[in-house]
């Protein structure tokens, strides 16, 4: 069994690289992590983060365009990519373990040296990319962003990822590198790397390429909006009374997706260890809660998922599902009763024994899976937590029926919860969907 292991290091600069030795591999990955996404935003810049991830990839200094560029990171043998979330943003390239010093050198010219060529191009690649999110009506379909702005209306953490139409036909080359410089700082990014070679060489070569002063601006390092207390505002103490979050989209389709989301704490805490094992006893296999009951049982649906994402201060609890029109109100009906259930009533001892196991064997996993291992000390780091996956397991074996029941009453009683429903004349069933979810003003 192999059983990897992280070396930290912090150049002069502030950068963190995190290394592990994987001497057995063919293939190396190598990322960056930004602790920036879409909640640093506002409504001038809507989209901003998103827009320079694809930029990035659109020319540098030694590679003047999409294509040379394009060309320079695939010849590793690997992929490249990125990705903006709400909070953090990544690049990553793989290839062949034998060329990782080389492919550190052309990382660097990518992402420290870009040149922002053909804006008008990437713009229209973006705005086809949103195309898909709204329908014939130019109204939201997607029920991710949809739920997180209805949650978290007037704070930033409900902003769209990919941003607003109007903004992002007019945002310019400048608003990008003040993204950029502003953002793109050492102390607010992390390189992770696994390779087969040395320690030594790779980290004298990411020193050399990365190690300088960054380009940044006079007010780098911006602070942003947050999120402290929001949680008990949102939650029964905030409120005079229960207050519920609905968007009713209409959609001329022949389904409906329907998305119930909660508030919950966020960070990395035992607490957010708990809140997660409460998401695996409702969604974690064919035998757990929703997928047996609402699939198995009666074939409401093809697929149905529980969620959670956590933030530096909050978190989010979701459920998902699409169900065809003639069904809908069933699906509702028996997703309330569900949550319902699991808050009033203990799961068996053997129900969370199970969850243990398979929790447990999951975190075991991460220690033989340098990507997952990396991305876990990237999370821990960003949430600047403590806790280690031998303190997970560890507290994982003390779970009990009763510390799942109290967290599951702690989150769905919630004084707002959100709702999202898309599709036919979603809007004619307010009335309906208000009646169910003064069900959940009496958990508790």
């Amino acid at each position: 069994m192999n059983i990897f292991s992280i070396r930290k290091h912090i150049l002069k600069n502030g950068l963190t690289v995190l290394y592990c030795h994987t001497p057995q591999t063919v293939a190396f990955e190598l990322a960056i992590h930004i602790n920036t996404g879409s909640r640093d935003e506002n409504e001038s810049n809507s989209g901003v983060s998103h827009f320079l991830e694809h930029m990035m990839f659109r020319g540098s200094r030694k590679y003047p365009n999409s294509i040379s560029l394009s060309n320079a990171l695939e010849s590793f043998g690997g992929e490249t990519n990125a990705m903006t979330g709400i909070e953090n943003t990544t690049y990553w390239l793989k290839g062949d373990a034998e060329k990782t010093l080389k492919a550190i050198e052309c990382f660097a010219d990518f992402f420290l040296y870009p040149n922002f060529a053909d804006l008008e191009i990437e713009r229209s690649v973006i705005l086809q990319e949103m195309a898909s999110d709204f329908n014939e009506s130019g109204d939201s379909i997607d029920t991710e962003s949809l739920s997180y702005s209805t949650l978290f209306s007037n704070h930033p953490l409900g902003n769209s990822i990919i941003g607003n139409e109007e903004v992002i036909k007019k945002l310019s080359v400048e608003e990008l590198h003040q993204k950029r410089k502003d953002f793109y700082i050492p102390s607010r990014c992390i390189i992770t790397i696994h390779t087969s070679i040395s320690e030594e060489e790779v980290i004298k070569v990411i020193d050399q390429h990365f190690g300088h002063r960054w380009e940044h601006s006079q007010n780098a390092n911006p602070q942003r909006v947050s999120a402290e207390g929001l949680i008990s505002k949102l939650h029964l103490n905030g409120f005079k009374k229960p207050q519920n979050a609905l968007c009713l989209q209409n959609n001329p389709d022949n389904q409906f997706s329907a998305k119930i989301i909660f508030p919950t704490i966020g960070g990395l805490s035992k607490d957010v260890i708990l809140v997660t094992f409460l998401q695996r006893i409702l969604d974690d296999g064919i035998c757990t809660r929703l997928p047996a009951n609402i699939r198995e049982k009666h074939g409401l649906v093809y697929d149905i998922s529980c969620d959670t994402q956590f933030f530096y201060e909050v978190g989010t609890f979701s459920i998902d599902a699409t169900v065809s029109e003639n069904l809908i109100n069933i699906l509702l009906d028996k997703l309330t009763f569900e949550i319902i259930s699991i808050s009033n009533e203990a799961p068996s001892i053997n129900e969370v024994e199970h969850i243990k196991f398979r929790y447990i064997f999951d975190l075991k996993q991460i220690k033989e899976t340098p990507s997952r291992l990396l991305n876990r000390e990237v999370i821990t780091t960003f949430m600047n937590s403590s806790i280690t996956i031998d303190d997970e397991i560890e507290f994982l074996k003390t779970v009990t029926p009763e510390m799942v029941l109290n967290i599951a009453k702690r989150i769905f009683s919630s004084s707002k919860r959100g709702l999202v429903l898309v599709g036919p004349k979603s809007r004619k069933k307010r009335d309906y969907i208000e009646s169910l979810l003064k069900k959940f003003d009496k958990i508790g």
